[in-house]
């Protein structure tokens, strides 16, 4: 279109100039009027055209700023944007004027006119939300955006209403999980630090592994040494632990000779899997194992740590940090080999209180697919 307009534009200079030639054709020649005139007047028609429609559209944007702050007056709202935590298929309608900012995972929008005020143009309808790009509801229709990720992390401002979805709500289970001391987030400055919407990596695993014995203050207590020359400061005292209790021996050596352990390879659901096994006291050593690494999702259902239907979920998927948090949840209520579940071995072993902590279980248990 604005190619359309510039060549139009310098149609008009040219006819212009085509009178004079035909008065006197000494005062021009074809050369020039062909090859430099013709590109010149078109780069000029261009620019022209180019400052009309920014003009256009900036004074477009400022309208619509200035209604989004009128709105968010009316509505008490505030110009700030606070992060959210949602779960899949969560509904926010957004009233005229109001803002979005996707952190984490991924929406779509419908209805009324969303614009993505970064890129400078509208998010189509049932198009997705790009992340941290700022979007404006326009004032015509409310805006109705939909989670399309298991969890997702969005900055509101401004007024809205949620139809909240039956689906899995990872994020209650993570609070659950932070009320008992045993998710303490990765430090990240969003949706209060999870990071649900990422992949776990070994050291995760481990971490959280060495959370469900009850034993992270022995942990970070350790004087052992660290054999492991890929060690991330902050996990340093975890993995000397694990190292001392045998409860890890690394994957190999690296070309120096030195024992590594890859921290930050993605570990996969059944890897995770086996750590929850172990922590109930199973066993795949020995001549007669409780399971095999090979079949441990299979020996979570046999054993009683998850339901079939939560091994469908869980394989179906990518594994993420919000996979984590479930089979967490799932492993605290699960039964021992030794007796009891494993949250009394959790309480005992960090000593902490135990009531309170089975109050959060109850709750978060309930959240579970039958």
């Amino acid at each position: 279109m604005k190619k359309a307009a510039a060549v139009l534009l310098a149609g008009v200079i040219l006819v212009s100039c085509g009178a004079v030639v035909a008065a006197d054709p000494s005062l021009v020649s074809r050369s020039y009027l062909d090859d430099t005139f013709t590109n010149q007047a078109l780069e000029q028609a261009e620019q022209r055209v180019e400052e009309q429609m920014a003009s256009a559209y900036n004074q477009a944007l400022n309208e619509l700023s200035s209604k989004h702050s009128g709105y968010l007056a009316q509505a008490g709202g505030t110009s700030g944007m606070n992060d959210l935590r949602f779960k899949k298929g969560d509904v926010l309608t957004l009233t005229p004027g109001s803002g979005i900012m996707l952190l984490a995972g991924s929406a779509t929008a419908s209805g009324g006119v969303l614009v993505d005020v970064t890129a400078g143009g509208t998010v189509a309808s049932g198009g997705a939300l790009t992340a941290r790009h700022r979007c404006l509801a326009g004032e015509s229709a409310a805006v109705a955006v939909t989670v399309t990720s298991d969890t997702a992390v969005v900055c509101v401002e401004g007024s809205y209403t949620l139809s909240a979805s039956g689906n899995v709500d990872y994020n209650a289970m993570a609070d659950g999980l932070t009320q008992m001391g045993l998710l303490k987030g990765t430090g990240a400055t969003y949706g209060s630090g999870y990071e649900l919407e990422r992949q776990p990596v070994r050291v995760e695993g481990l971490v959280m592994f060495i959370r469900l014995l009850g034993e992270e203050q022995a942990a970070l207590s350790s004087t052992a040494v660290n054999p492991f020359a890929d060690s991330p400061s902050w996990a340093d005292r975890y993995l000397a632990y694990a190292y001392e209790k045998g409860y890890t021996t690394g994957i190999g050596q690296n070309g120096a000779g030195q024992m590594i352990f890859a921290p930050n390879n993605t570990i996969t659901v059944g890897e995770y899997m086996t750590f929850v096994l172990r922590a109930l006291g199973y066993s795949e050593a020995g001549t007669t194992p409780d399971f095999t690494w090979q079949t441990a999702m299979e020996a979570g259902v046999r054993l009683g740590v998850i339901r079939q239907s939560e091994r469908t979920m869980l394989e179906a998927g990518g594994f993420l940090r919000a996979q984590v948090v479930y089979l967490s949840c799932c492993a605290l209520s699960a039964p021992a080999k030794s007796g009891g579940i494993l949250l009394d071995k959790t309480a005992s072993g960090g000593d902490m209180d135990k009531a309170a902590m089975q109050t959060v279980l109850n709750t978060v248990s309930a959240l579970r697919l039958n």
